[in-house]
């Protein structure tokens, strides 16, 4: 599955965010897969539909609250190794 960005009004908060995890020594995670996490899981079943609510929506995104969805897709997708994720890269 691979995710665009479709507004890069949105793309500088997701940089913002990146940059926070960063920061905390996760270097692998990428403005895509923020961007999954967010229409894929967060806004499932409702996206906000104002832009303020949007960016507080991508700036309230924790670590733990990221890595709670890739470990639920990595269930829901039956890898078959933790090496097929490379979560040594994520952990450092």
């Amino acid at each position: 599955m691979h995710f665009i960005i479709d507004d890069d009004d949105y793309e500088v908060w997701l940089k913002k965010k990146l940059i926070e995890f960063r920061q905390n020594g996760y270097d692998e995670i990428s403005l895509e897969d923020l961007w999954e996490y967010c229409t894929a899981y967060k806004w499932k079943h409702y996206r906000p539909s104002r832009y303020y609510q949007i960016v507080d929506d991508i700036l309230t995104i924790t670590l733990n609250d990221y890595f709670n969805y890739a470990s639920l897709k990595a269930q829901v997708y039956n890898v078959s190794s933790l090496d097929d994720m490379e979560l040594d890269d994520l952990l450092g």
